[in-house]
């Protein structure tokens, strides 16, 4: 057992359970707190993400399935469409903004926590210190949607979805101690987890420019940048 997997799926855990209760979201969902996360996140997906895609693809090509990397970018792509389609189904459909709604929330975000578990073990770079940045950038990002389904479901996630989605990342990590899909399955997986990660960090994590703060933005993006590439 990867034992720093371990712990980052019980804090990834953790903090869906308990961020609301301590008002821990609420406070970075002011300008400078959201502002600083936002530009930790996107600094993390160009100088992380899209070269772990690059990674995957490496390992499909050297795989017996070299044939399937044709399709990694198009599941990247799905990744992001499923994502953008999800959201803007929940904002426009009146129906969506009762039990249903949440249920077709959770069933969506489900998938995408179980695979960031999935990928605590399953990843390109495994040492320590991208171990601790995997977790300190994805838990920032975790706080971001936790105040999201906050806003939208209010009780319905306080009473339910929050273990929900604790469990779900505690799956994807079970699942990944347990088995190694094939390189084609690994890297279609994660392409997916990718593009709606890309989605999340751009639409949820960026302030709107009337909202957000130039220098706690720079100071994340530089920050996480600077140790994405000296780990």
């Amino acid at each position: 057992m990867n034992g720093l997997a371990a712990l980052s799926a019980f804090g990834f855990a953790l903090i869906c359970v308990f961020a609301g209760r301590l008002g821990i979201g609420s406070r970075l969902r002011r300008p400078s707190g959201l502002s600083f996360a936002g530009g930790a996140a996107t600094a993390y997906v160009f100088v992380h993400l899209l070269p772990e895609i690059g990674y995957h693809r490496l390992r499909i090509e050297e795989s017996d399935h070299a044939s399937y990397e044709a399709f990694l970018y198009p599941v990247l792509l799905a990744g992001t469409s499923i994502y953008y389609a999800l959201e803007s189904y929940l904002s426009h459909s009146r129906r969506m903004r009762g039990p249903a709604g949440f249920a077709v929330h959770m069933a969506g975000f489900s998938l995408y926590f179980a695979l960031i578990g999935y990928f605590l073990q399953h990843r390109g770079d495994k040492g320590a210190e991208q171990e601790l940045f995997y977790f300190l950038v994805l838990g920032l990002h975790i706080l971001v949607l936790d105040t999201v389904f906050r806003r939208r479901h209010e009780a319905l996630y306080d009473r339910t979805g929050r273990w929900v989605m604790a469990a779900s990342v505690l799956a994807g990590w079970a699942l990944g101690e347990l088995v190694e899909f094939p390189a084609a399955v690994s890297g279609m997986a994660f392409a997916l987890l990718a593009g709606g990660m890309i989605l999340n960090i751009l639409k949820q994590e960026l302030p709107a420019s009337k909202e957000g703060q130039v220098v706690p933005f720079l100071i994340g993006a530089a920050s996480c940048a600077a140790l994405l590439a000296l780990a």
